[in-house]
């Protein structure tokens, strides 16, 4: 393994450790709840879900969580407004983790800001995320409210490289008078969490994986993707699950959705072997499966920093706790 020269930030979300050299603390898992057709939604735009299957899948998060040692997160993605506010208030009534504010729909977003500053939860949310597509109101009320930590997602449409997205971080690329670091410190987000966007596989993946190291190297600050949504948009990957999903040669019957989840589950291991410090891994009910992948992963690195260069996992840590 390896460790960076410049100093790596260390953030503390409601308890949660984020960020540090490899190998130092355990990598941060965030499950995803309520997402597009998740199961357990009934209506999207109220906010209307299966409270009791809803509670099942945090509580079976924080368990394997405790199970491994790896810090969790919740990632809330909401579809209105109104189920925004529901679904941050049902979460946090059920779990203390930290949660991300997530949605396609900025007043959404917003609306979750707005909530969090009202009852007291602000130092348990990560604004997810500030990015080129928002508008002079979104970072406004980012700027007016009391949170202090947020993803910067280093998606740069015109330039998918390591240097487009670097140039969206310390310049703007030209959609921003200034890089999205120092825009996010305008604006008072003191903890960055930096995604550099997750790009289909043959069409920018690679450089989203690699420009973790630049990124950590250049700005010291945590680094993590939601690595799973690029086998997810995979194509050949897509029309494989399709092809044999019921029928093909002996032994093959079925086999397209096992090898489909075992891409989106083993994807998860790729930020953590390049030194990243945390994984937006997916829909929450992969935690049983997804947790003790992602443990051993930080085991092997804390092993070969350990040895190779003093750095000792610091608790929580699956180094500590996964063992023998």
């Amino acid at each position: 393994m390896f460790v960076f020269d410049r100093k790596q930030e260390v953030y503390d979300i409601a308890g949660v450790k984020v960020g540090g050299q490899p190998g130092e603390y355990a990598t941060v898992l965030a499950g995803t709840i309520f997402y597009a057709k998740h199961y357990l939604v009934e209506d999207a735009e109220k906010g209307i879900f299966d409270k009791k299957k809803a509670e099942e899948v945090l509580k079976k998060q924080e368990e394997m969580s405790d199970v491994t040692g790896n810090p969790a997160m919740i990632q809330i993605f909401s579809e209105s407004t109104e189920a925004m506010r529901k679904e941050i208030e049902f979460c946090t009534g059920v779990s203390d983790l930290p949660f991300l504010i997530d949605s396609t729909v900025a007043e959404a977003k917003i609306a979750g800001l707005k909530y969090a500053d009202e009852v007291g939860l602000s130092d348990k949310a990560v604004y997810n995320s500030i990015n080129v597509s928002c508008s002079e109101k979104e970072l406004q009320e980012i700027k007016n409210s009391k949170l202090s930590a947020a993803i910067l997602l280093a998606f740069n449409p015109k330039d998918s490289t390591v240097a487009g997205k670097i140039d969206l971080l310390e310049t703007g690329a030209g959609t921003f008078d200034k890089g999205l670091v120092y825009l996010a410190k305008d604006l008072g987000i003191t903890k960055q969490l930096c995604d550099p966007a997750t790009l289909p596989i043959g069409a920018g993946c690679g450089s989203s994986v690699a420009s973790g190291f630049v990124i950590k190297s250049k700005f010291g600050i945590a680094v993590g993707l939601g690595i799973h949504n690029a086998p997810s948009a995979w194509t050949w990957l897509k029309t494989f699950r399709k092809e044999h999903a019921t029928k093909g040669p002996k032994g093959w019957e079925g086999l397209g959705a096992d090898v489909f989840h075992m891409c989106d589950i083993g994807s998860n291991v790729i930020p953590i072997l390049v030194g990243m410090n945390f994984v937006l891994y997916g829909p929450i009910e992969n935690a049983p499966v997804v947790f003790p992948l992602c443990g051993m992963m930080d085991m092997i690195v804390s092993e070969a920093n350990r040895v190779e260069h003093e750095i000792e996992p610091k608790e929580p840590h699956p180094a500590l706790k996964m063992t023998a």
